[in-house]
């Protein structure tokens, strides 16, 4: 089922091109996410994550939707009774937009496989499957971006179907045997904003044999799957960063693309970087460990307001081709839970050839 979904989703983007594509219109980027604990040598709460993206600036002069237009122009800032006035502040270079969209499978365990209910201090079974539709504005300092994710969790995210596939088919690992247990179905409907700003006070480091350079990010989402606000940075080190630069790990509202471009056009195709980042996010409703809003079921969980993150890995890139891959610890999610969440992550992003 999942690798049809995928299949499809593949497909659209085809489709989008033969509708839309012009001679000079910018080409279509394609990001595959996926996070697994397996990664990390662990096998529960966050269990697999998997995210295939796609994204396209708009070309100067292209005509677009009114819609699109008013959104767009509102996201960039420019407009001084935007909302997004001062949440994106001003920046270098002009002004550039695109847009995305996505499908994106989460699922979660507790840490006994043959228990049919979770014991108490682990997580809920719990799976989300849903669409990603987004908007960005960005220029050689900054890029704000605003995401709409609609989802559904329950039996039709196919999270049963999707792990016991891999562990039955792949990794050989225990079939875990609670699903019929799991977060119930409901559809959710998220907004997300996110905004990552360069640190420019780095770019002295950019003649150096080892450049450094990073970001500080913010954002919110709002709804019945995620309500919560956020504040993180992260920083690179290496050769010849590149301005390519996708989240390591699958997070919603904040897609891979690049982020922000020189300006001096780097001559050199290959980069190899670390990287480190953190985040720590205030989370007010979280339907994989509170449960839905418009139906009762107790999870036998409380969650923890805050939650912190710490992040690390490293990326090769190669022309517009970059493959990271990472590692995030993540403090305890709600009380009782038995250790920090670690999770392994691995990022392609490709620019297709039309």
């Amino acid at each position: 089922m999942i690798r049809r979904i995928l299949i499809s989703c593949v497909a659209i983007g085809f489709y989008l091109h033969a509708a839309q594509a012009m001679p000079e219109t910018p080409p279509w980027k394609m990001i595959v996410q996926w996070d697994n604990d397996l990664l990390a040598g662990t096998d529960h709460d966050y269990t697999n994550g998997l995210r295939v993206a796609f994204t396209r600036e708009f070309a100067p002069g292209e005509t677009v939707h009114i819609f699109l237009q008013q959104s767009l122009y509102s996201l960039s800032g420019a407009d001084k009774d935007s909302l997004f006035h001062d949440w994106r502040f001003s920046g270098a270079g002009p002004d550039r937009f695109a847009w995305g969209f996505g499908l994106t499978q989460l699922m979660f365990t507790p840490d006994d496989p043959t228990a049919l209910t979770p014991s108490a201090g682990e997580r809920p079974y719990a799976g989300w499957l849903g669409l990603e539709f987004s908007l960005h504005a960005k220029n050689n300092d900054s890029v704000s971006s605003a995401t709409i994710s609609l989802g559904t969790t329950g039996k039709n995210s196919f999270a049963r179907e999707s792990q016991e596939w891999v562990h039955h088919d792949i990794s050989g690992s225990p079939i875990f045997q609670g699903w019929n247990n799991q977060i119930p179905g409901e559809f959710t409907l998220n907004l997300h904003f996110d905004h990552k700003r360069w640190l420019n006070l780095l770019e002295q480091t950019k003649e150096w044999p080892i450049e450094f350079d990073g970001y500080v990010e913010w954002g919110t989402s709002i709804g019945n799957l995620r309500t919560d606000a956020y504040i993180g940075s992260l920083l690179r080190a290496g050769y010849n960063l590149p301005a390519i630069f996708s989240t390591p790990r699958i997070q919603l509202g904040s897609y891979g693309h690049e982020l922000f471009r020189p300006t001096e056009p780097i001559t050199a195709p290959f980069s190899l970087l670390g990287f480190v980042g953190i985040r720590g996010s205030a989370v007010l409703h979280d339907i994989t460990l509170d449960g839905p809003l418009f139906r009762e079921f107790d999870t036998n969980v409380d969650s923890k307001p805050f939650v912190g993150e710490l992040l690390f890995g490293v990326s090769l890139c190669y022309d517009s081709c970059v493959l990271s891959l990472s590692r995030t610890i993540r403090s305890d999610e709600f009380n009782g839970q038995n250790e920090n969440q670690v999770f392994g992550s691995v990022m392609l992003h490709v620019t297709l050839p039309f």
